[in-house]
């Protein structure tokens, strides 16, 4: 009887433990998904936390210093609503004007800028396989 006790708190400790982890694990990492139009209606609620925003590079915005992996540049979404954005690492191949870019990091309220840890670029329309529609 005493065997089959020990098991069960061993698995309960063992379940509480797991449940622990998974609680503490995804709220310290969890990330918002957003759209510029959303961080800038609400930048309060934003302001210093970890976020994905997606949006168009705004023509005529880009600063670039390859040397000193230096990135700065606008971005916006279709309701028109454009934020800063300044990069510091390896800029991606792919960037340009007129691209949709995924950028992942903090916004600066007091600054007014988002400050990114990574870019991403969304594959340029040439790499999609094309469609043979037939009838």
């Amino acid at each position: 009887m005493k065997k089959s006790w020990k098991i069960l708190f061993a698995g309960a400790v063992f379940v509480v433990a797991i449940g622990y982890l998974l609680t503490t694990g995804f709220s310290s990492d969890s990330v918002y998904y957003l759209e510029v139009s959303e961080v800038l209606e609400n930048p309060a609620k934003f302001n210093q936390k970890g976020m994905r925003v997606s949006g168009d590079v705004v023509t005529g915005t880009i600063v670039k210093d390859f040397k000193k992996q230096y990135l700065e540049f606008n971005m916006s979404d279709e309701e028109g609503k454009a934020m800063k954005v300044i990069f510091n690492g390896i800029i991606p191949d792919t960037f340009k004007e007129d691209i949709e870019v995924i950028v992942e990091g903090k916004y600066d309220i007091d600054g007014q800028v988002f400050h990114a840890a990574t870019v991403l670029t969304k594959c340029p329309s040439k790499y999609e396989a094309e469609v043979d529609e037939k009838s």
